[in-house]
């Protein structure tokens, strides 16, 4: 019975094949052709043709749709409504991609590139001579970006947008670590992340014992160099040693410092008897008396 009915199928010229209509379609040079929807087609016609500098295209389905059925042929639908067309370029973007890799090594130490992927705002033929390129302020916190590739001779523009698939190496905070802590490898975790979105420069090498929180971290979090401080030479409440040179006479004690000072910087001390005097910060730990 089967091949009865497909026998009378043929017959009269009634296909059960109907070509898949997708929403997406990539192709090389101008044309797009009825034969990158339906390959089987003995007769191939242009459903659309792309200007010079045209990038890419976007229609209603029933438009292709409209043009099968005037040359009789069905279309199945699964294109979702809308039909969108990319124009492939052959021009070689490998040293944007290379310029990409480098701008990032740059300015990110540790960090490990995989790959970079391009997508072009526009139809690129060719890269222009003498081309310069334009990175979004900061673009290095973020995975994905776009630049500005433009020539001063031809005044020609195009604009690609990127992502950069890359490892950084960084530390986050092992436990909730408050104000003023002074960092040491207990309070760290020394981790390979993927490079998604950045709020600042990441710390990535750890000072033992020259580095303290300016603010609190909770645990898990980033730690970046905004959050940090270098100790200062003196720290408050903390004891000092006290050099006073008059002449041939030359006094050593220990004191208490009163506030955080970096050398060079005037501060006060207090004795143990409770007198206050003034000092300035000689080296770390260590003031001298005017």
């Amino acid at each position: 019975m089967l091949i009865r009915l497909l026998t009378l199928l043929f017959i009269l010229g009634i296909s059960l094949y109907a070509a898949v209509l997708k929403s997406d379609y990539t192709l090389v040079g101008r044309e797009f052709n009825a034969t990158m929807i339906d390959p089987t087609l003995h007769t191939d016609f242009i459903l659309y043709t792309f200007d010079d500098r045209q990038h890419r295209k976007s229609f209603s389905s029933s438009r292709i749709i409209k043009a099968f059925a005037l040359k009789g042929i069905a279309l199945e639908d699964k294109s979702g409504g809308f039909v969108h067309l990319t124009r492939r370029s052959h021009t070689d973007l490998a040293p944007i991609k290379e310029a990409i890799k480098q701008y990032y090594q740059e300015h990110i130490e540790h960090i490990s590139i995989k790959s970079i992927t391009l997508k072009s705002n526009g139809f690129i033929e060719s890269l222009p001579s003498g081309y310069e390129l334009d990175f979004k302020p900061k673009a290095f916190f973020h995975s994905t970006s776009s630049l500005k590739i433009s020539s001063p001779n031809s005044h020609e523009r195009y604009f690609i947008t990127y992502k950069v698939d890359a490892l950084i190496k960084l530390f986050k905070a092992r436990h909730n670590i408050n104000r003023g802590k002074i960092l040491t490898p207990i309070d760290l975790i020394y981790k390979e992340v993927p490079l998604t979105r950045l709020r600042g420069m990441p710390l990535q090498q750890l000072e033992r014992g020259q580095m303290r929180m300016k603010k609190r971290i909770v645990k898990g979090n980033i730690l970046y160099t905004h959050d940090i401080e270098h100790l200062p030479a003196v720290l408050k409440n903390k004891p000092v040693n006290v050099r006073l040179i008059n002449g041939k006479v030359r006094l050593e004690f220990q004191a208490i410092s009163l506030q955080d000072a970096r050398v060079g910087e005037k501060i006060f001390i207090k004795k143990a008897d409770g007198k206050r005097l003034r000092a300035r910060v000689i080296s770390r730990n260590l003031v001298e008396i005017e």
